[in-house]
């Protein structure tokens, strides 16, 4: 059960610890003074959607925490797994910032949004005033049904098995171009973008020296003119060549003057033969730049191509050569498909034929199990004062195998529809067209009861399950309450926002909600009416009356209240 809560800086509150008891606590106070808060609170370190609208205004960060009291429940077992311990009381601590930053610790340790969820899912249920509209929803009443049902192996290997298994299967039949008439327009294609590719015989050397081609055939006016003039600086009137001859003939005048000119002039010879050389080799160069239109014309039409390629079947010709490998071998694959094609319709029709046994064994269990809900849920509404109520589950036709083969799921074939009948004689119709909203606050609390009792959930918390519901049929909800909480074998904690005086006067606890300013700013606090006078203040409050016979009505059903719940032990 939750024992303590400890909000800091969450929407009106400031700083607040609320202490929590077994049995039933009952929250009240003004309308807009902050209840809501509480459970957004508690919502928040269990687990929920991170508002940062949540935190207090003026504030850097909220912060929450929770302990919990456990024994007997599959919570431990979850702890113990994640490096947890075992250890019945559970702390719970969260903290987020106006950044959006998220802190999360059990038992002191960092922890997962994700653990947290599953370990917290465990530990309380919280109902809300949506729920009602969501149990409406006929796509919802499955989840419903399924949270009472034992079939958790089959389930586990139609979702975790099978499914996946079909799913690859019908994958890699849809790559062999599904029906003979599919795999033969995928051949064309194929064989199209085969012979194109294949035909054009391209290569990543070609392309460069194509390019290199170009560049010079763009170029080549420039190229000319500069291979002109540089060969005139070489082996013109006035050019190195010349310059190098006389300059080595000057030095041989002098060589029996100097003994270093011979040499100087040797050098200056080999310097002439080597720019000799290269002034040829540009005479050849130059010779060899003839522009040609037809040659220009066909590396222009060749490089389109390889344009047209690559934007075809990828950003390089290393791309499109891929390309043309996968599709030659797919094209391998289709020709000589017959064979795996077979083997593969082989293969998932077993599957199939196991995920439709397995949904047969699913839908009777769920069955099975709607017929005993349908009495179990009808019991509880008859203990809330809908007596004569009639309450079934409604399943479709159970489909043949070639139906439920169309499409298959992983999570059977039925669809469900809740039925109900409020009034002795009336004909079973579907929950959102018969019930009403007082109606519904009893059917979701009566759900409720048994789905904790089924999951050994120790804490409910029902924010203001009174809507719609008032006099006599309060006075059975509150009872049904006190029933609940009060049971030491099978009962829970229940912790209930709400306006009703029957429900305030049948609590163990009360805790008062008020708002209040100081220094110019709105606070929550919350107070425990631990005196018979404060509850009965509190009741004769919610009962709307004024003066002493108003406060001896709310005393009188304060011991009235007293007495049902010392008779229950």
């Amino acid at each position: 059960m939750l024992k303590s809560l400890v909000i800091d800086n969450i929407a009106l509150i400031d700083h607040l610890e609320i202490e929590f008891r077994e049995g039933l606590t009952v929250l009240s106070g003004e309308t807009g003074s902050g209840k809501s808060i509480i459970i957004d609170s508690l919502s928040f370190v269990l687990g929920d959607r991170a508002d940062k609208t949540l935190i207090k205004y003026g504030k850097n960060a909220a912060e929450v925490t929770a302990l919990f009291d456990v024994n007997d429940s599959p919570v431990l077992k979850k702890l113990s797994e994640y490096g947890y311990g075992e250890d019945s009381e559970i702390l719970l601590y969260r903290k987020m910032s106006v950044e959006g930053k998220n802190e999360i610790r059990i038992q002191g340790k960092t922890a997962t949004l994700a653990i947290l969820r599953e370990v917290c899912s465990e530990l309380v249920d919280i109902f809300g005033q949506g729920q009602h509209l969501a149990l409406l929803n006929e796509k919802n009443q499955l989840s419903v049904l399924d949270e009472f049902c034992s079939h958790k192996s089959v389930c586990n290997k139609l979702k975790n098995e099978l499914y996946p298994g079909l799913a690859s299967v019908v994958k890699e039949l849809k790559s062999f171009g599904g029906d003979e008439s599919e795999r033969e327009r995928l051949l064309d294609i194929l064989k199209y973008q085969i012979d194109e590719i294949s035909s054009a015989n391209i290569s990543e050397e070609e392309e460069i020296e194509l390019q290199t081609a170009y560049k010079r055939l763009v170029n080549a006016e420039k190229i000319s003119v500069a291979i002109g003039q540089s060969s005139d600086c070489l082996s013109g009137e006035t050019g190195a060549v010349s310059q190098l001859a006389q300059a080595s003939g000057i030095l041989r005048n002098i060589t029996n003057l100097e003994e270093s000119a011979d040499l100087l002039s040797d050098r200056l010879v080999s310097a002439r033969i080597e720019i000799e050389d290269v002034a040829a080799q540009l005479q050849d160069l130059l010779s060899s730049m003839e522009f040609s239109p037809n040659e220009a014309d066909r590396i222009q039409d060749r490089l389109e191509k390889y344009r047209q390629l690559k934007r075809k079947y990828g950003g390089t010709v290393a791309e499109v050569l891929k390309f043309l490998s996968e599709a030659q071998t797919k094209y391998d694959n289709l020709v000589n498909a017959s064979e795996n094609i077979e083997r593969l319709n082989e293969e998932k029709n077993l599957i199939l034929t196991q995920m439709y046994n397995l949904s047969i064994e699913k839908s009777a269990e769920r069955k099975k199990t709607a017929s005993n809900l349908a009495k179990r849920i009808t019991k509880e509404l008859d203990d809330l004062g809908m007596r004569g109520t009639e309450f079934s589950v409604q399943f479709n036709d159970t489909p043949t195998f070639e139906q439920y083969a169309l499409s298959p799921s992983a999570d059977g074939f039925d669809k469900v529809e809740f039925l109900m009948s409020a009034n002795v004689g009336e004909p079973l119709k579907p929950l959102s067209k018969v019930i009403s909203g007082g109606e519904m606050s009893r059917f979701m609390l009566a759900v409720k009861n048994i789905t904790a009792l089924a999951e050994k959930i120790p804490t409910m918390i029902f924010d203001e399950i009174d809507a719609g519901i008032s006099g006599n049929m309060a006075q059975m909800v509150a009872n049904k309450l006190a029933n609940v909480s009060g049971d030491k074998t099978h009962g829970y904690q229940c912790i209930v926002i709400t306006h009703l005086p029957q429900i305030a006067a049948m609590a163990d606890v009360n805790l008062y909600i008020e708002k209040y300013e100081k220094e110019g700013k709105t606070y929550t606090s919350v107070k425990v009416l631990d005196s018979y006078e404060a509850r009965a203040q509190e009741v004769s409050r919610l009962m709307g009356g004024i003066g002493e016979h108003a406060l001896s009505s709310a005393k009188e059903l304060l011991d009235w209240s007293a007495s049902y719940k010392e008779n229950l032990r």
